[in-house]
């Protein structure tokens, strides 16, 4: 039970951290900072960060993985990094952040039903339940009045769903390598940050190029920096903890707490106060989440 309950902490954690990447995300990009840039740089820094601290405690060899542990991290970088990251900054660019996190908030049940055909992890009816409620609570929050689905930014939507595409992928993915064998959190942070900042760099200079740099500042800087210690370093090492304890259902379910914070951060930072609508979208995640968190017997 103790192993349960320090999963449930973990995720509750990352959904916290995560949180920071949405508010600041819109202010980079309103600075004319291309979000991948933004993406690219947490990737590298999570890496830089971490590379000093592994050689010394793990030695010369962790960056010597054997074959096919590093098509693993291949696999985590593309999909965490890449294409969750990288997706879900991307639609932030197009669609407010309550649009956002209205596609994004789909991940919950797309990984629920991954997770039963894949490492055969029925979620419980509890857990479905949970999982339509926060759609209900994001939806009933986020769309209403002169806001409907049907005038969401085309683009926005698209990379909303690679986000999506990305983080049930990553899930599962992590879920599955644990079910089979020990894996290395330590080693997923690392090398999927590494793996995926450089196919984002690569793939930058290619197609966009890098003249948004020029629109940096030392605030944006700074700001970036949080973002990237936060959204990527800590967040993600969190849930790749909670991974390794409880399902991934579970993870992804009690993530979701993450657009209730980023409600709050966007009205302290932006300026955005959140409507009634709003509110009672988020007491409904609220309840979902509270709802999720005991485990019931399969989870023990």
């Amino acid at each position: 039970m103790s192993n349960y309950w320090r999963g449930v902490a973990y995720s509750l954690m990352a959904a916290f951290f995560w949180a920071v990447m949405s508010p600041i995300a819109k202010v980079l990009s309103a600075a004319g900072i291309n979000l991948i840039s933004v993406m690219a740089f947490r990737g590298i820094f999570v890496a830089a960060t971490m590379a000093p601290w592994l050689y010394f405690m793990r030695g010369k060899a962790f960056f010597f993985p054997p074959r096919s542990e590093l098509i693993f991290y291949l696999n985590s970088g593309m999909l965490s990094v890449v294409l969750a990251g990288g997706g879900f900054l991307m639609s932030l660019a197009y669609l407010s952040v309550a649009e956002a996190l209205i596609l994004h908030y789909t991940f919950p049940l797309v990984t629920m039903l991954g997770s039963m055909y894949i490492t055969h992890e029925k979620p419980s009816p509890i857990q479905i339940i949970a999982g339509f409620m926060i759609i209900a609570g994001v939806y009933s929050g986020m769309v209403g009045g002169d806001k409907t689905v049907a005038g969401m930014s085309i683009p926005g939507v698209f990379w909303g769903a690679v986000a999506v595409l990305g983080i049930s992928g990553q899930a599962i993915l992590a879920r599955l390598n644990v079910k089979k064998h020990q894996v290395d959190a330590m080693g997923m942070l690392f090398f999927g940050h590494l793996i995926g900042g450089i196919v984002l760099i690569a793939l930058k200079s290619f197609f966009i190029g890098w003249n948004d740099l020029n629109n940096f500042t030392y605030w944006y800087f700074t700001i970036l920096l949080l973002q990237a210690f936060s959204g990527s370093l800590i967040a993600y090492g969190l849930f790749y903890s909670a991974l390794k304890i409880i399902p991934a259902a579970t993870v992804s379910l009690l993530c979701s707490l993450e657009m209730v914070i980023a409600v709050i951060l966007t009205a302290m930072i932006l300026g955005i106060i959140p409507s009634i609508q709003e509110i009672f979208g988020c007491v409904i995640i609220i309840l979902a989440i509270v709802l999720v968190t005991f485990p019931s017997k399969r989870n023990n």
